[in-house]
């Protein structure tokens, strides 16, 4: 239990959040069985639980081996896809390294805004093994929103060290 509480706080709230929805799944569908007598129900409520806690556990894994990708930078471009559901979003690191990514159009992201994102890991032959490709949304575990960029509070920062 003590490797959980040094998990990043964005992995330990999507976890978390995960266990509780599947938690609720279940407890509707005991509930919806005895106050309704529903069998049907029940069992979607189960398969819903079960496959959310599946997740749980794939994310468990992922996380408490380390075996995910951490991408940080500052938004310097959005651009949203007219017809798809996705918008392309370009990172300038600290170090200045580009990194492209392609999230859903539901992620809110401002320009001049750092953030922090964690992936899976992906197949070479999927993302090529560059940090800067593509990511489908379906890698992204979670991301946190660091603040505004000030160009001179970095400058300091690297002063006291």
């Amino acid at each position: 239990m003590e490797r959980i509480t040094n998990w990043p706080v964005a992995l330990l709230r999507r976890w978390l959040l995960s266990a509780a929805v599947g938690g609720g799944f279940l407890l509707a569908g005991v509930a919806a069985f005895f106050a309704l007598e529903d069998r049907i129900l029940l069992g979607l409520s189960f398969s819903l639980a079960l496959f959310t806690f599946l997740r749980c556990l794939s994310i468990y894994r992922v996380v408490s081996s380390g075996a995910y990708e951490v991408v940080e930078g500052v938004c310097v471009e959005l651009k949203h896809k007219t017809f798809q559901k996705q918008q392309n979003v370009l990172l300038m690191s600290l170090d200045g390294v580009e990194h492209r990514l392609t999230l859903d159009k539901r992620t809110h992201l401002r320009i001049g805004n750092r953030y922090r994102f964690y992936f899976k890991p992906a197949d070479t032959a999927y993302v090529d093994g560059l940090p800067q490709s593509l990511r489908p949304q379906d890698l992204l575990l979670g991301m946190e929103d660091l603040g505004g960029y000030c160009a001179e509070q970095e400058s300091s920062s690297s002063q006291q060290e």
